[in-house]
Parts: C-alpha cells; structure tokens; sequence
C-alpha cells in the first residue's frame, strides 16, 4: 500500500543490514527517497563493532560529513538507525547535533538486537532533536518477518499519517 501526500525522505544508518531494510520497507511503503548516511568508521567487523559500541557509550555524537545538507526540500523525514548500548546509534546522534536542517515532520524507527531497551534510546533521540518525532516505533532483529513485524509497521504507518487511515503495512 502507498501512503499518498508528503514528499518523504528516508535518512538511514546501518551497520549490519536490518535498518536498511527497514528503511526500504519504509520508503517503498511511503513512495520515498532513499538516503543513506555515512559513517566510515563503524564499517563490518568486529573493530567497527567495538568503536561504535565505545563510542555510543562515551556519548561521542559527532557529525560525519554527509552527501547532504538539508533535509527542507522534503515535508517530512523519517529517520531509521539502530540502538547501540541504549542508546541511538552514533551516526544518528551526531544527525541530531549537527547542522543539517530538518522539516518539521520528523519520525524516528529504530531497530535493535532486543539486549537494548528502546525507550531510553526514544527519550536521548527526542532530546538531541529538541522536540517530539511525529511518529515513532522500534523493531527487534528477532521479529523480523513475523506478524509482531506487521503490526508494529501499522501502528508506525498509522502514527505517521492517521487521516489516510493506514492501517497496514506492505
């Protein structure tokens, strides 16, 4: 199902793949750009693993140059990242610190290994952002392709925009 309106962009990190397609899911579902952010340093591996999971703990949030900056052109963005130690990954947060102009339709889905509790990852997110995401929602790793999957697609789809009554996913 397409979700009609708003020129939407899709702002996503991934490191290991899962958040990707939850960001294509997305921006297929809500006829939407596709745009990856860039973080070098977090690459595969396990070095990648361990600097990114040191540096979420350290709250290290800066910003990478990115193929962008402004996000305006578009009326609404979601942003799709994984939660690292609690907490939003690196890349995100250094989104959120940044100079990048966002619109004022700003929507956060993360994705998690289920170790992460979301809702702290929420509140940092919200914070760095200085205002509330329009919609938001998380997935486990775990539930990928299950039918919790589906329902946590329509409720954020249903968030998103609830005057088309979106009620489920693709």
């Amino acid at each position: 199902m397409k979700i009609a309106g708003a020129a939407t962009g899709i702002v996503f990190f991934t490191r290991t793949g899962h958040t990707k397609r939850v960001a294509k899911r997305l921006a297929q579902a809500l006829s939407a750009d596709l745009i990856p952010m860039r973080a070098p340093q977090y690459e595969k591996g396990f070095r990648g693993y361990m600097r990114a999971a040191i540096d979420s703990l350290r709250h290290i949030n800066e910003h990478t140059p990115q193929d962008f900056e402004s996000l305006t052109d578009y009326d609404r963005i979601v942003l799709c990242a994984p939660v690292w130690t609690s907490f939003p990954a690196v890349p995100l947060r250094g989104l959120l610190h940044g100079n990048v102009a966002l619109p004022s339709s700003v929507s956060l889905f993360l994705t998690s290994g289920a170790h992460s509790p979301t809702h702290k990852a929420f509140r940092v997110a919200e914070t760095d952002l200085g205002r509330s995401f329009v919609a938001k929602a998380s997935l486990p790793n775990d539930w990928e392709g299950t039918p919790k999957e589906e329902r946590i697609f329509a409720r954020f789809f249903r968030d998103l925009d609830p005057a088309q009554g979106i009620a489920a996913a693709l």
